[in-house]
């Protein structure tokens, strides 16, 4: 796949709805590119500059988070609980799908780690990388929820917030703080 198209693949990505919003009923629900900006925009005012684990970078951060969904130009959005029920399938699909458009053609030797390290959540910007995708998450749903609260329960609330329970990085904690 050609840089170019590459590009006319993944721009499809803004008219591309996140599919647990628009089942939730939401009007005019957030886009697959939208929630990549968002989790880029997150990195870029609240990650901090460096940090005392020496494997961390910020840009690294920032890099993964652009590339994380890319795949669901190829995919869809898959929500996650329904990848929960088959994870194996779904994570085998997002890497083919990888493959095919993101990894193949020309492709950096950096972008190949950063999906690696991405797809395997085997470094700790990855970790970093997947707590600013849940706290992105979580915002968005507090945002729709005040907008239209009758579409969400006080139990959707409870297993919205019960995700800030599960970052993984004192780096996400931090953010959380920050930003909640």
């Amino acid at each position: 796949m050609t840089d170019s198209e590459k590009y006319k693949l993944f721009s499809t990505l803004a008219s591309v709805p996140r599919t647990g919003w628009v089942q939730r009923g939401v009007q005019n629900p957030e886009s697959v590119a939208e929630h990549i900006y968002g989790c880029w925009l997150l990195g870029t005012f609240l990650l901090p500059e460096t940090h005392t684990e020496p494997a961390y970078c910020k840009q690294d951060v920032l890099e993964m988070l652009l590339l994380h969904d890319l795949p669901e130009a190829v995919t869809g959005d898959i929500p996650r609980p329904e990848k929960k029920k088959n994870p194996l399938y779904y994570e085998q699909l997002e890497q083919q799908a990888a493959q095919n458009s993101l990894l193949s053609g020309v492709c950096s030797e950096k972008q190949k780690r950063l999906w690696q390290e991405w797809s395997e959540q085997s470094s700790l910007n990855a970790l970093v990388a997947k707590d600013i995708d849940d706290l992105q998450a979580i915002f968005t749903f507090l945002k729709y929820k005040e907008k239209e609260p009758a579409l969400f329960s006080d139990k959707d609330s409870a297993a919205w917030l019960s995700g800030l329970d599960k970052l993984k990085t004192d780096i996400g904690r931090q953010m959380a703080k920050e930003l909640f």
